[in-house]
């Protein structure tokens, strides 16, 4: 079963960065039976003649050191390291020649070599080892003959018996790094991190990544395992309609930190074609009439609220009625302005507001009615909308599609908070807003799929 890496969503501005770790585990299982079938049966051999005496003795030394056992790989109790070790065994004999063969003597000897792995990354994202060991014989190599006649294999065994212990090295740390994998892993995930995320949306929308970094966790040991986390952080920035192609860039430099705290901060964008906010605003602006304290009382209600494009402002026509004296004058009012938000994050205001009252039909008092200030204030009110029941819509219909896979290898699932809006486009055909999604949610990357 895949590993899976999990990452929260939450609420953010826009500049908020994101990041996604992927965790790397290396089963020490592998290391260890990696080491037991490659750790040679003899580590060394001694089959030689020397002379003792001025020559007047000659001893045939022979003998093998061996393997005593299965190789044992544990974590050191710092966690920083591996330790690797192994029993050997060493049995020799020393025969001399001729009128001196009773003084054949058996010797040998037992040691435990360990090696410490220390691993590491080099600069081209590739997992190498420190690795230092030693050994030392429970009885010395040598044995006396006779008085005077002191044999020894010691210089004969340790050059081969580290020469052995430099390629087991050489095979533990191969190990490590084929397990790691981790040039292979850091560049598919980079790869990953770069390409445009589809978004759950109604309309076609994506996120666009702009990668920051990648960087590599220390190495740690737990009994069971090598780890270490490789975190890619990068910023998400969307748009509607379909992701332009992207061409990945190449791995960064090597950056050895802790991995980044997990989180995507993803932002929604929301199209409301004018149309849309028209409606809302006729049906907020239709419940309310005006008063106004002056002569004759008359009463404003705005009928009917139409959302325009004006450059990068709104226009906004009211249509509206004045009744007085038991008559109605229907009159029209052009509201523009530039569209803001309010704090709440869910209201779009106007700032810059201008109000201008057609004159075909209407009398100079009613003009005089509309252009009190009150009257003004009301109108411009018209042009408040209410985003919130959009928003919510947009989440419901965002939490619908999830779980929901933005990118390959990628999955988004959770729950979806409350949206809030962040940033707002005058387009010709609608009002383009970009709101934050709160919530939890979890980005799980198959990281069996990273290798």
């Amino acid at each position: 079963m895949p590993a899976v890496l999990t990452a929260l969503m939450s609420a953010a501005p826009a500049e908020a960065v994101s990041s996604l770790s992927l965790p790397i585990t290396v089963p020490l299982a592998g290391v260890q039976g990696a080491a037991n079938a490659r750790v040679p049966a003899e580590f060394a051999r001694v089959q030689q003649t020397q002379s003792f005496l001025g020559g007047l003795l000659s001893v045939d030394l022979a003998g093998t050191v061996t393997r005593a056992g299965h190789v044992s790989v544990k974590p050191a109790p710092e966690g920083d390291a591996l330790i690797v070790s192994v029993p050997i065994r060493a049995d020799f004999r020393a025969a001399p020649a001729g009128i001196g063969s009773f003084l054949a003597r058996d010797f040998g000897g037992a040691a435990t070599v360990s090696l410490r792995v220390s691993p590491f990354v080099t600069p081209d994202w590739e997992a190498g080892a420190k690795i230092s060991g030693d050994y030392a014989w429970t009885d010395p190599l040598s044995v006396e003959l006779t008085q005077g006649v002191r044999v020894s294999v010691q210089s004969l065994v340790d050059g081969q018996v580290r020469a052995q212990l430099d390629k087991v090295a050489a095979d533990v740390a191969r190990a490590v790094r084929d397990g790691a994998n981790l040039r292979t892993r850091a560049g598919t995930l980079w790869a990953r991190a770069q390409q445009p995320w589809t978004l759950p949306t109604s309309d076609p929308a994506y996120a666009r990544v702009t990668p920051r970094n990648l960087s590599v966790s220390p190495f740690r040991f737990t009994p069971d395992a090598l780890k270490l986390t490789v975190g890619a952080a990068f910023d998400l920035t969307v748009g509607l309609g379909r992701a332009p192609a992207v061409a990945s860039a190449p791995l960064p430099a090597l950056t050895v930190a802790a991995p980044p705290t997990s989180g995507v901060q993803l932002s929604v964008p929301v199209r409301l074609p004018y149309a849309e906010l028209s409606q809302a605003a006729t049906r907020a602006a239709a419940a309310q009439v005006l008063p106004l304290p002056v002569p004759l009382s008359p009463k404003l209600k705005i009928n009917r609220v139409t959302v325009q494009p004006k450059g990068s402002k709104l226009l906004v026509t009211a249509e509206l009625t004045i009744t007085a004296l038991g008559l109605n004058v229907n009159a029209t009012a052009d509201i523009s302005g530039t569209p803001v938000l309010d704090r709440t994050g869910r209201i779009v205001t106007l700032s810059g507001v201008t109000v201008q009252t057609r004159r075909n039909g209407v009398t100079g008092r009613v003009l005089g009615w509309l252009a009190d200030s009150r009257a003004e204030a009301y109108l411009a009110r018209a042009a408040r909308f209410d985003l919130g029941p959009r928003l919510d819509q947009a989440r419901t219909e965002a939490q619908a599609r999830l779980p929901y896979a933005p990118t390959a290898g990628i999955k988004l699932s959770g729950t979806v908070g409350p949206l809030k809006l962040i940033a707002l486009t005058v387009a010709p055909d609608a009002l383009t807003v970009t709101a934050a999604a709160s919530g939890e949610l979890t980005a799980g990357v198959d990281a069996g799929a990273i290798r």
